[in-house]
């Protein structure tokens, strides 16, 4: 076997220093996969409501509204790795007060605080990515990320299923947040940053030796008015309303397979992890997809897949049924996940780079607060089948719109010379 060819996909996709980060978001992912099973069941506990289950993934997701935007313009003046430690800080209270809380209102109550530490890990981190990538090879980055952080997530409900089991559902909780320490402790020892500051020069009316006056930074607003801004929006609703931590798999998978097809917690935990298997299978080759034949097809491949697999949840009555329906959704995910936040990145302007990545948080944060009450409500009414439609068809118009209204943003590849290939050649 010849090693060099087998490697040279990863050619030119990792850079120095990058381990670390690839670790870091293992160590997120593996704590994230426990929470998966987790807050859901818990949540169902104290509240006895699909539509309250649903009601503390809103409440998780609204804060990010806020938290994300704010998160990443502060990351453009002060840096990425504070708000990655702040982040995983405010995770960790929640998490800490949700193993003791015996309250809906009080597990509700933290819920928020620890939407907020998310939102602001997220931005940050997504943001450090971006800096440390190039457009020509980010999807195989982008993937080497998904796949480190799907590799925490396929361990993370089944350690999470195994202390639940040997202890409590409550002290999954504690396991979480000491995956969050582990972050810190990588972030803070082995990551430096990466943030490219804009070059030093004097602002126009500015006297060399003068005090300037404080005037209120000017927000520019171009870099949203545009129909890829537009079509980037609308895909990451229907993605962060389906496939996010808070979206409607997270939310009412867990619930609807104890219910309708009376799984325990250990056989959801591994149906969870099975569908995180084949996501981390899949997910470097939707990275050398994006980076061969362009965002979008990708992008629209892994909506439209999601579609199927939730279809198939609706009608879920034995383990086989549910396995088929996570097989399909965990393949289509890496597709929709990896692309859009590629996508993301590709459309970020260098020097507010932080800002535009917390926009599109803001859209994905919106997908994942509406779309689980949406649901929530639609299960309480009409049943699981007629609420997992719902999520169907959400994803489908999200694929509609990305294939009208998005723009490719990979580079053409060049030859030495430097002229553009295209399919009849230079």
């Amino acid at each position: 076997m010849d090693l060099s060819r087998l490697l040279s996909p990863f050619r030119g996709a990792i850079g120095p220093g990058m381990l670390p980060v690839f670790l870091m978001f293992f160590f997120w992912g593996f704590g994230t996969g426990g929470l998966w099973l987790a807050r859901p069941l818990v949540a169902y506990q104290v509240g006895g409501s699909f539509l309250l289950v649903a009601l503390v993934s809103a409440a998780s997701a609204a804060p990010r509204v806020i938290a994300g935007p704010v998160a990443g313009y502060l990351t453009d003046r002060f840096g990425r790795r504070p708000f990655i430690v702040l982040g995983a800080v405010l995770h960790i209270v929640a998490l800490v007060g949700q193993f003791s809380s015996e309250s809906y209102i009080g597990f509700l109550l933290l819920e928020v605080v620890g939407g907020t530490g998310i939102a602001v890990w997220m931005t940050s981190s997504s943001a450090l990515l971006a800096d440390s990538t190039e457009v020509e090879t980010r999807g195989r980055v982008v993937a080497l990320r998904a796949s480190a952080s799907r590799a925490g997530v396929l361990a993370g409900p089944v350690v999470g299923g195994i202390v639940a089991s040997l202890l409590t559902l409550r002290h999954v909780f504690l396991f979480i947040a000491l995956t969050k320490l582990i972050v810190i402790a990588i972030t803070l020892l082995l990551i430096r940053e990466r943030r490219r500051r804009p070059e030093p020069g004097v602002r126009p009316g500015v006297r060399l030796g003068a005090l300037p006056r404080w005037r209120m930074p000017k927000v520019d607003l171009s870099m949203y008015r545009t129909r890829a801004f537009l079509a980037l929006s609308i895909g990451a609703m229907a993605v962060g309303g389906v496939l996010g931590g808070t979206g409607a798999f997270r939310t009412l998978f867990p619930v609807q397979a104890a219910e309708g097809a009376g799984l325990g917690e250990v056989g959801i935990g591994n149906l969870i992890a099975i569908a995180g298997l084949l996501a981390l299978a899949a997910s470097f080759p939707a990275g050398m997809a994006a980076d061969r034949i362009g965002r979008k097809r990708p992008l629209i491949f892994g909506l439209l897949g999601a579609a199927l697999g939730v279809w198939l949840m609706a009608d879920m009555s034995s383990f086989g049924t549910a396995l088929l329906a996570v097989a399909v959704f965990g393949t289509a995910e890496a597709f929709a996940t990896g692309t859009i936040m590629v996508y993301a990145m590709d459309l970020a302007p260098e020097d507010r780079r932080g800002a535009f990545l917390g926009a599109w948080q803001l859209s994905m944060n919106v997908g994942q607060m509406a779309g689980p009450l949406a649901i929530g409500a639609i299960a309480d009414a009409r049943g699981f089948p007629a609420a997992f439609a719902t999520v169907a068809v959400a994803l489908v118009v999200g694929a509609a719109m990305i294939a009208v209204l998005g723009t490719e943003t990979r580079r053409a590849r060049r030859y030495n010379d430097g002229a553009p290939r295209t399919r009849d050649g230079p």
